[in-house]
């Protein structure tokens, strides 16, 4: 019944959006990076002969087209439209120098509803110094173009589960209410990423189907310090590996963020317990905790980060990690910033160090 509801929405969302003609901007971004790292610990190892160094252009080249217009009945349209010149690896290998990011959203006195290719309520809710911080960093993962992780074993999510999951779905947001807002979300298959699909089955551990998110937030400002509270829920179903059945999504994750002039200090958690792994399995605990401080004065922005996770094996032993970064950002004008970031990544499996790396990193970021 519940699949069958949101089709007919999705359904009547499209047959009411004949749009004649609408307002566009194009804009695009590009970026360039370099760093050296000393790792002096590899997959448990010492003497490994890793240490490197090199330039990188990034994932995160693009160009964005959006777009607005309003309807006869006072609806307002907009949307995004992107195309990804380096989107070109592991799952997004048949979907390389495409679209990968577009959705649609109609806004009202109901709020806003999102149909398309877009990031969750989690993304849109939650607070993401992670990603703000100097160079987008920790989050924008382009630390390990320059340190090699230990691909061996798993130590936990930094971010909820489906966050930076652009599959199909449907997001609802409310307007602010006294300073109260809520988001849902409703993701049919996080495997689709974009392509047509016949069913909902997820088809691995970690494509979820049927998922749901609700998140609430609260957002305030007294004397000039202001506060962000924001709690959610996300629910999916699991599927099945050869003869395997694994845990379905029971995922929360809350975030707390204060400001006051130029600084801002955050501390967010997500808790997946054993969302995802083996039924009866001895894996569970996994949680991800992350807590940054920045400081912006005119072109200048600096901060630091620290992302700690952690996971409870299949042999019921516990494997962690923790990833610190200190980072300055300059803007030049015109679109166009440099920033650098000093970096310490530490992964320990069932109480054996396998990475330990310190490295710095230069970004260049040009948008256009």
């Amino acid at each position: 019944m519940k699949k069958t509801i949101l089709v007919a929405i999705s359904a009547l969302i499209l047959a009411f959006t004949s749009v004649a003609r609408s307002e566009m901007t194009l804009s695009g971004y590009t970026e360039f990076f370099a760093g050296s790292a000393d790792q002096t610990t590899y997959q448990g190892a010492a003497n490994h002969g890793i240490d490197q160094s090199g330039m990188s252009n990034g994932n995160y080249s693009r160009i964005t087209a959006n777009y607005s217009s309003t309807m006869d009945s006072g609806i307002e349209v907009s949307g995004t439209y992107v195309v990804s010149g380096r989107d070109c690896k592991g799952a997004n290998t048949g979907n390389c120098n495409v679209v990968d990011y577009n959705f649609a959203t109609f806004s009202g006195g109901f709020g806003s509803i999102s149909i398309g290719e877009r990031f969750d309520a989690g993304a849109a809710m939650l607070d993401r110094m992670t990603a703000t911080n100097p160079m987008g960093e920790p989050d924008g993962g382009q630390l390990g173009a320059f340190y090699s992780g230990d691909g061996v074993n798993s130590f936990g999510n930094a971010n909820e589960v489906n966050y930076a999951d652009a599959s199909m779905q449907l997001l609802y947001t409310s307007n602010v209410y006294s300073g109260f807002s809520v988001s849902v979300g409703y993701t049919p298959n996080m495997g689709e990423n974009g392509a047509n699909s016949d069913d909902a089955q997820a088809d691995s551990n970690s494509n979820y189907s049927d998922v749901t998110s609700i998140y609430g937030k609260y957002s305030m400002d007294m004397d000039g310090v202001g506060l962000t509270l924001v709690y959610g829920q996300q629910n999916g179903n699991a599927g099945r590996i050869g003869t395997v059945d694994y845990n379905d999504l029971e995922e929360t994750a809350y975030s707390a963020q204060v400001t006051y002039s130029g600084f801002a200090v955050s501390i967010r958690k997500n808790e997946a317990d054993n969302s995802g792994t083996a039924k009866n399995g001895n894996a569970g605990n996994n949680e991800g905790t992350s807590t940054c401080a920045a400081y912006t004065m005119g072109n200048i922005k600096v901060g630091a980060c620290n992302v700690e996770t952690s996971l409870t094996d299949t042999n019921n032993l516990t494997n962690s990690s923790e990833t610190r970064t200190y980072g300055a950002q300059y803007e030049l004008g015109g679109g166009v910033s440099a920033s650098v970031t000093l970096f310490d990544v530490e992964q320990v499996a069932n109480g054996v160090t396998r990475t330990d790396v310190d490295g710095i990193a230069t970004k260049l970021s040009v948008g256009f």
